[in-house]
């Protein structure tokens, strides 16, 4: 009796170390509102979804294009900054991701054709380099679909990202052990 319980318990974990952990998210910035949505699905069940409101100040307020342009620098900067002490930890977890879905889809538009045009070339550049180093690092099961539409006569910034993104929970406590062993301990001297 007490081995067919335990057979039956380790075919349970078994089954839920291969099981998958299913991530949906989408990202919309423009000037009315700057949100991020993350569903999470384990065995097709929802276990969290929730809408985070990115914009640190009251939604009334009105932003300059300027404004906007240099919050997105600003909040790209503070990114790169954080990515760059974390490599291998984002290493461990990237090899394990698999993409079944990404979207990004960008309208920019500075007022005059020129300035348009180089903004809009930028941006093809910088959506080209991510999307190099996520089929580089993780597994693109999807062909992504990147869209910049430039705007010349208008001022104006509008990008949305959506993307499905899963891994197996086992592979998932793995990616996190190892991140807790190589992250570095805050240890106090004890003198």
């Amino acid at each position: 009796m007490a081995i067919g319980i335990l057979i039956c318990f380790l075919i349970v974990c078994i089954i839920l170390l291969y099981s998958k952990i299913i991530v949906t998210g989408s990202v919309t910035i423009n000037k009315q509102k700057q949100t991020m949505e993350v569903t999470v699905y384990f065995c097709h069940i929802r276990l969290m979804e929730r809408s985070i409101n990115l914009m640190n100040e009251e939604p009334d307020q009105t932003h300059s294009f300027h404004d906007t342009l240099t919050m997105i620098h600003n909040i790209s900067r503070h990114f790169v900054q954080k990515i760059n002490g974390f490599h291998e930890v984002s290493t461990l977890i990237l090899e394990r991701l698999h993409v079944h879905e990404l979207t990004w889809h960008t309208e920019i538009g500075t007022g005059k054709a020129h300035t348009t045009g180089m903004a809009a070339g930028g941006i093809w550049g910088a959506k080209g380099a991510a999307v190099g180093i996520l089929s580089a690092k993780c597994h693109l099961k999807c062909q992504p679909s990147i869209v910049v539409t430039p705007f010349f006569n208008q001022k104006r910034i509008d990008s949305a990202v959506d993307c499905m993104i899963s891994i197996r929970a086992g592979q998932a406590i793995y990616a996190l052990l190892k991140i807790i062993r190589k992250l570095p301990a805050k240890r106090e001297a004890a003198i």
